[in-house]
């Protein structure tokens, strides 16, 4: 994934002093690290599997407003104050009073434009502040405000419109107030319909076949592992993640099982292929961990763990369970 920023304006957002700082000029691109910086930070965005795709809904006054835009009509910084002012406001609204700083860039990756807002909250800071005169040097301390984002970006929200296609992919929390709880960019400011997430799918996915294992007494410790393999890989190879598919291929010998998945699923709002929008990609795991109510811990590799040849769990006549490790070369204390 190689982003591109082409031109980029910064918004300061300072609502803990009432302050909106917009400007009338671009980034300078001749700073050192500058564009890098973002870059980098809307790189790991993009690939961040809780942002979720979404479109305009057809009465959004910034879907009009863009399209102005994109027809030339009005001035990139005309449309990018629009929603840098709407973000202030709304903050100021739901009582978020912090200072941010808001990137609303044009980028190219493969040779696609984007339109992308980033947004990060500012944190306070002491820096050193030498002052040298005719009497001595004296060391001082001063508070300042800083953008140092997490290597999550978990204090951030951002924002991806497609050029062309006018698709979106927005990451950002819920803020809740007395009155109701909303996703600002999505449901208040850009005005999108979202789609449930690649994250959120998974964990309910995952939740889902847990309760299916147990309702039909399948083999947990095989099902769910064999269950994750299959998501991540099929995420991984740029696949849209359809639970109709992964159902057949993890309860291939349980049908009723399968059906009883499917069905669940539906009632969690799942009953179309999840979008993978950016070819997001999720690790896979290499080891299964396990641990007995006995508090015993192992690790083992997961190509030892599905080869009952090596580990096999083993379920005794007074209904405990045991793990046989199997074929052992040699042993040592770590």
């Amino acid at each position: 994934m190689a982003v591109t920023v082409r031109e980029c304006y910064l918004f300061l957002l300072d609502n803990y002093h009432h302050n909106f700082v917009p400007p009338e000029l671009p980034l300078d691109e001749n700073v050192d690290g500058a564009l890098r910086f973002l870059e980098k930070n809307i790189e790991k965005c993009m690939k961040n599997a809780a942002a979720r795709p979404a479109v305009f809904k057809e009465s959004s006054d910034m879907r009009k407003l863009f399209l102005e835009y994109r027809n030339r009509s009005i001035p990139f910084l005309e449309f990018a104050r629009e929603i840098a002012m709407k973000r202030y406001e709304f903050k100021g609204r739901y009582e978020i009073f912090t200072s941010s700083d808001l990137f609303i860039c044009v980028i190219t990756n493969k040779e696609e434009e984007f339109l992308v807002g980033l947004e990060i909250n500012c944190k306070e800071e002491m820096v050193h502040h030498v002052v040298q005169n005719e009497i001595g040097i004296q060391n001082n301390l001063l508070v300042h405000q800083s953008v140092l984002p997490k290597v999550s970006l978990s204090n951030s929200s951002f924002f991806m419109i497609d050029m062309d296609k006018l698709n979106l992919t927005i990451l950002e929390g819920m803020t809740s107030s007395i009155d109701d709880d909303t996703f600002l960019y999505a449901d208040k400011i850009l005005e999108c319909q979202t789609k449930i997430s690649l994250k959120e799918a998974v964990r309910t996915a995952r939740e889902v076949a847990e309760e299916v294992v147990e309702d039909h007494q399948l083999d947990k410790l095989h099902l769910i592992p064999a269950f994750e393999r299959v998501i991540k890989e099929t995420v991984n190879v740029g696949e849209d993640l359809d639970m109709g598919v992964i159902a057949e291929e993890v309860f291939f010998e349980a049908p009723e099982a399968r059906l009883a998945y499917v069905e669940q699923l539906k009632g969690h709002g799942i009953d179309k292929p999840v979008i993978n929008q950016n070819l997001v990609k999720m690790p896979l795991r290499k080891t299964q961990r396990l641990v007995t109510d006995t508090g015993i811990e192992i690790t083992i590799p997961l190509d030892y763990y599905n080869n009952k040849e090596f580990v096999e769990v083993v379920n005794g006549p007074d209904g405990r369970l045991s793990i046989q490790i199997k074929n052992i070369g040699n042993i040592e204390n770590k």
